[in-house]
């Protein structure tokens, strides 16, 4: 395996366990601020599940953004599509 794959490999194994953290880890976070908040208003699962479930959410939909805007630029800067773009422009 050349280096530059290695290189690759490694960015993408730390890439994939920052999102596994922050689907995890940010609305475990703010679930628990939640349930603290809740306890001291008296309101035992509103604010912990508001929280959490909107945390989850948001942290959901931000790795699908990241994912897709990723694969977008990936298909852009592949060769093939670089040359079916210019040869479209040539024939117009």
């Amino acid at each position: 395996m050349t280096q530059n794959r290695q290189l690759y490999n490694r960015q993408s194994a730390g890439d994939a366990l920052s999102i596994a953290f922050e689907l995890v880890a940010t609305p475990a976070l703010f679930a628990f601020f939640g349930w603290l908040i809740d306890g001291a208003v008296g309101t035992r699962p509103v604010f912990t599940l508001v929280l959490g479930l909107f945390t989850a959410i948001y942290a959901g939909w931000k790795a699908v953004k990241t994912y897709s805007d990723r694969m977008e630029a990936y298909d852009r800067d592949l060769p093939s599509r670089r040359v079916d773009s210019a040869s479209e422009t040539d024939d117009d």
